[in-house]
Order: C-alpha cells, then structure tokens, then sequence
C-alpha cells in the first residue's frame, strides 16, 4: 500500500511540472509614455516632478495661454448669448418668419462650432496625465520653450509592472499560458514566483527565442533576472 502512494505521488508529481525552461527576463512598466504637446510656447507652470504619483486627467504642465483663454471666454458668451436668441425666437412659433427662426440658428451653431475649435486649441496648451501612475522622468523647466508634439516633456509609467520573458524556441509547445515561473531579480538572492499570462505567438529572427510575460509585484522598472518555467507538458 505504502509503495502505491510513494507510486502515485511521483507520478503526479511528474504530471505537474513535466520539465523546467530556462528563461531571462525584463521588467516593464506595464504602461509606458513620453508625453509632449500638441502645441508649441512658453512653460508656465509645472505640477509635478519626478516620483509624483498622477491619476488621469491631472494636469502636469502648461503653457503660457492668456490670449487663448481669454479668447474662449469672448466667444462663449457670443454663443451664449445667440443660442438664447435663437431659443427665445423658436418658443414665439409662428409669430417669426422662418428665414429669420433659420438665421438665428445659423448664427447660434456656428458661434458653438468656433467655441468647440478654440477650446479645442486651448486644451493643446495643457498637459494631462493619459493614465495613473509615476513620472519616471522630467525634461522641461520653468520658461523652457515648447515645440507641438517634438519636445519630450514627462515619461510616464504605471505603477503595475510585468516580466518579460525570453525563451529557446524548442520549448515553444511546452511552455503554456499558466505556468509559473521561478525567479530572481539580479542581485537579489530570494525567489518570487509569478504566473505566465501571455506567450508570444513568434520567434526572434535574430536569437531564436520566445517571449512570454507575467505580471509580478514590488519589482522595479528596468531590473532583470532569470529562473525556471514550470512546466506541465
């Protein structure tokens, strides 16, 4: 009896991890970005620095836009001002012309188009973080000078972080989605394990090996490491 469990606990030790891959890997941020603007000026105020930790839509930098933001204001209260003509005018009924009823919704349409364009250009003067998470890196100061969409301002990254891993080819059908992996950040002695969530359906031509990735936790951007793919094939 006691040889029939010895017996089945190796095989199913066997069934769980079939062979170990070697593997490197790199960290990533899980997202990435150089942020620039759409717009060109002068730099007029910085909200963040680097380490700051950002939610979308928090406003990092802008530039110098009195002018335009002066103008936005004119032409709203245009508009304002045309759409309560043109409703005022459409609640008398047939007590106005059509033609007159159609130009006062012309002109109340098109002061609504021209408010859309120039806040539309005010909003390129203003840099706003695309998602949460950390500036990585700053590239501007105070008075710098901007060009639209060519001076790199912020590197953004998230605070989620995964491994990518690199492969031999040869294990390609072994290695599944699933699998974790055993490893150690260079320099760094103790072992994390992390779960494979995704495997590159392609080789590099240049090396013969396969990528996968796994999303882990507290490492660092940058670092990277090896270990062992647990297989079950």
């Amino acid at each position: 009896m006691k040889l029939r469990i010895c017996v089945a606990s190796l095989v199913f030790a066997t069934m769980t991890y079939a062979e170990e891959v070697y593997a490197i890997f790199n960290a990533q941020a899980i997202r990435d970005a150089n942020l620039s603007l759409g717009s060109s000026g002068i730099v007029t105020q910085i909200y963040v620095d680097v380490g700051s930790e950002v939610k979308t839509g928090d406003i990092l930098l802008t530039l110098f836009n009195k002018d335009q933001s002066a103008q936005v204001d004119s032409i709203r209260q245009t508009y304002l001002f045309n759409k309560k003509q043109y409703e005022r005018y459409e609640r008398l009924g047939s007590a106005v012309d059509k033609n007159t009823l159609n130009k006062y919704y012309a002109d109340y349409k098109r002061y609504e188009a021209d408010l859309a364009y120039q806040e539309a250009l005010l909003s390129k003067t203003i840099l706003r973080a695309p998602f949460d998470g950390v500036i990585a890196s700053k590239n501007i100061e105070l008075g710098d000078g901007v060009g639209a969409n060519n001076t790199e301002l912020f590197r953004l990254i998230s605070k989620e972080v995964k491994i990518v891993l690199e492969f031999d080819f040869k294990y390609i059908n072994k290695v599944q989605v699933g699998d974790s992996f055993e490893f150690s950040v260079d320099g760094i002695e103790s072992k994390q394990v992390a779960i494979i969530n995704k495997i590159y359906p392609t080789a590099s031509e240049s090396n013969r090996k396969v990528k996968a990735e796994a999303f882990v936790q507290n490492i660092v951007p940058g670092t990277f490491g090896d270990g062992y793919i647990k297989t079950k094939k």
